[in-house]
């Protein structure tokens, strides 16, 4: 069988795949990627607070930490930690939002992943995010190949959302016995002043 042919039967079986697994879940992380940043879009900054409860805006640099998942990540001074009612499925979900950051952890322990490789997993995850944006504008591979040592692959992910330019630090990290989304966005005006505030996020998460 040729390559193309092989690599034509991947995506048909593998999407079928993940059209079942995602079917819940996949809502999940999407509300979060779309919802978050098209609620603050229109807002001034004195209504900028996200309607969440409860919620808490941490003082210092803080560790957030999912103690039923095992996973943790740090997040700047001022940034707000979801309440439960808004973090749903996520494992974890902060953002601040008077600079339209945000950051969010979703897990996945379903075995059938490790029948796929990091990238095919990666591919898949984007794909589900390409489906959802108002307009995909592109996916761009990172140098990131390692989260705290677990073997990662990152994308940067543009579009539009209501007509609005956003962009996606979307990271894939295989863990020890669970694949991760480890995800960073904000809109497209404020990525390069932030990059490096998100990357920093995103390089502290962890399995604990």
């Amino acid at each position: 069988m040729s390559r193309k042919k092989y690599r034509q039967g991947y995506f048909t079986e593998s999407r079928a795949f993940w059209g079942a697994l995602w079917g819940v879940r996949g809502v999940v992380l999407i509300a979060l990627l779309t919802v978050g940043l098209g609620g603050c879009f229109s807002r001034s900054e004195s209504e900028s607070e996200p309607v969440i409860s409860p919620s808490q805006t941490l003082e210092g640099p803080n560790r957030l930490v999912n103690s039923q998942t095992n996973v943790e990540i740090t997040v700047p001074t001022d940034w707000i930690k979801a309440g439960d009612d808004l973090r749903g499925d996520a494992d974890i979900y902060a953002s601040y939002p008077l600079d339209n950051l945000y950051a969010s952890v979703l897990s996945e322990s379903d075995s059938t992943l490790d029948n796929f490789s990091l990238e095919d997993n990666s591919d898949q995850y984007r794909w589900l995010i390409e489906k959802e944006l108002g307009t995909y504008e592109g996916a761009t591979k990172t140098d990131v190949t390692q989260v705290n040592g677990l073997p990662a692959i990152q994308y940067e992910v543009r579009g539009r959302i209501d007509g609005t330019q956003v962009v996606y630090l979307h990271t894939t990290v295989k863990g020890n016995n669970s694949y991760y989304q480890v995800v960073g966005w904000t809109t497209a005006e404020r990525y390069a002043e932030n990059k490096e505030t998100l990357q920093s996020v995103i390089r502290s998460f962890d399995e604990t």
